[in-house]
């Protein structure tokens, strides 16, 4: 009888699963379908990640005023597990697997400055105002590391909405790189953050502790870059010496697809970020494991990661909008949540105004940072599923209260933010007048980079050209992009890389880079000649 009983209830839970499921894919159907219509009717006041939260927020309060099994709710809520594990990796990697690395290293220096000084900047002004308007009674009191947790989790950016409507508007090439790096550096930059805020509980705030963090800050972003750099070194070294990438249409996509995993999961097994490794796996994988790839399997293996990414993404504001009603709320906290949404405004201006002027006394007149791109970058801050996934996290690393009192706040600036930011864009860009530029592509950037060093500015005097000039040789000569190209290349792709005629180590050494190149005689032999041709040049 016990027996029978414990089958029948193993039987109800898997029943209650599925249906959760059903439930789930049903309403991703639905958004997918919605988010069509929505781009082929033009809508630009409401997009199809709004869409998808108002949805996921209805199907959450049909289920708390309908389902009352918990089993059920317990299965459709958000899961935080679920959402570092098997949802944020899929869009963390296209966007540095799929992206046009020129514009984005082209801008690469004020990227680098919103993402990280950027994001510090906002979350000690976030933090600092959450803190002291608490203090003087205005609103709910957080403790004041609390408050400054709360500033890092509330930094992450997500911008979806708005870089898809800056794509189909067709909005300035630059912008649309400055926007998309800062977010894809950003939320890395935020969750390292939070571990670091957090790591204070085990030890005291004074110089010791603060340098201790900074030092745990950059352990957990360098070691993860390299677990990502390496992994994808590794998956490059892989299909050329096995030709794999060229011979074999079926096991060479698989491959493609578990390495990036590979990256992510290593990170967290060690206890570093995921995010930051995956991301720099993605960056990596397309500069070299691309060109050791067929044209169809790299056709093949860049479509299965936008089909996941777009399905994660959809599927994760649904998510967001169904924990609305189904996450425990601190609904009598509602003027933190208020002022919350107030000092997320005012830090993003002190990050984008101040980094902007800072930004530009580094680039030359024509490539500086105009007044109305310094103004869609304050306005593009919109907050999505990282932030509220870490605010899910807080719930169990803080008090319960005041863990409950941050995700109620951080979860009313989602919506805020892509709503009523997200759905104004459009009109935005109108009023602006940036639109009318085609979309970003690689071709319409120059070789030369935007970023320039204090003593380029000297260009504009009669002798400053000559020192630039001889900067610029330096610059050709001893930085990445030498060692890129005459050892990196040819060693980890199958593609022909001609030698630097200004590197000169020696005799022979123009011969010795063109060998490395050459396709190695294959592990895995095919019929035919192999192709020496990369499929795609990134």
């Amino acid at each position: 009888m016990g027996g029978s009983m414990r089958a029948l209830l193993t039987e109800d839970e898997e029943s209650l699963g599925a249906a959760s499921i059903l439930t789930q894919m049903v309403s991703l159907v639905i958004a997918l379908i919605i988010g069509v219509y929505l781009r082929y009717k033009g809508w630009q006041t409401l997009h199809s990640a709004g869409a998808a939260l108002l949805l996921g927020v209805i199907v959450g309060l049909v289920t708390r005023l309908v389902n009352r099994v918990e089993a059920f709710r317990e299965w459709i809520d958000f899961s935080d597990n679920f959402f570092f594990l098997f949802l944020i990796p899929p869009i963390i990697f296209e966007s540095g697997y799929n992206m046009q690395p020129t514009p984005f290293f082209a801008n690469f220096g004020a990227i680098c400055c919103f993402a990280f000084l950027g994001t510090a900047i906002s979350a000690f002004v976030t933090g600092s105002m959450v803190y002291g308007l608490g203090a003087i009674g205005a609103c709910y009191k957080l403790q004041p590391l609390n408050a400054f947790i709360f500033g890092s989790l509330i930094s992450a950016t997500d911008p979806v909405t708005v870089l898809a409507i800056f794509s189909e508007m067709g909005a300035d090439k630059n912008l649309y790189s400055l926007v998309f790096g800062e977010s894809v550096l950003n939320d890395a930059v935020a969750i390292v953050m939070y571990q670091t805020m957090l790591s204070f509980y085990s030890r005291p705030i004074d110089m010791h502790g603060i340098a201790y963090a900074i030092s745990y800050f950059l352990m957990i972003f360098v070691g993860s870059w390299a677990i990502g750099t390496v992994t994808a070194l590794a998956s490059a070294a892989l299909l050329k010496f096995t030709n794999l990438g060229k011979s074999e249409e079926h096991a060479a996509p698989c491959i493609v697809v578990l390495f990036p995993y590979i990256a992510y999961m290593a990170a967290e097994a060690l206890r570093l970020s995921g995010i930051v490794s995956i991301l720099f796996c993605g960056i990596v994988m397309a500069h070299y494991t691309k060109k050791n790839l067929s044209q169809k399997v790299n056709d093949s293996t860049t479509a299965v990661f936008q089909i996941l990414a777009h399905l994660a993404e959809t599927f994760i504001f649904i998510y967001m909008g169904v924990a609305t009603f189904l996450e425990e709320q601190a609904w009598q906290h509602v003027s933190l949540t208020m002022f919350s949404i107030l000092a997320v405004l005012i830090a993003r201006l002190f990050n984008v105004y101040p980094l902007s002027f800072l930004v530009n006394l580094f680039r030359r007149r024509e490539k500086r940072i105009p007044k109305t791109h310094q103004f869609v970058l304050w306005f593009s801050g919109l907050r999505g599923a990282i932030a509220f996934a870490l605010a899910l996290k807080s719930t169990q690393d803080l008090v319960e209260e005041e863990g409950r009192a941050i995700l109620t706040s951080t979860l009313f600036i989602v919506l805020f933010t892509v709503l009523a930011i997200g759905g104004s864009t459009g009109a935005m860009v109108e009023k602006l007048q940036l639109r009318g530029y085609e979309q970003p592509k690689e071709e319409d950037f120059d070789e030369e980079r935007l970023e320039m060093t204090p003593m380029d500015a000297a260009e504009e005097t009669p002798e400053g050209g000559s020192l630039r000039g001889r900067l610029q040789e330096l610059s050709r000569n001893s930085t990445f992009e030498r060692l890129d190209k005459n050892y990196l290349r040819p060693f980890f792709t199958s593609e022909a890389v001609e030698p630097d005629p200004s590197h000169d180590d020696g005799p022979g050494n123009g011969e010795q880079a063109s060998s490395a190149g050459m396709d190695p005689q294959p592990l895995f032999a095919q019929d035919g000649p192999a192709e020496r041709t990369s499929s795609r040049v990134v």
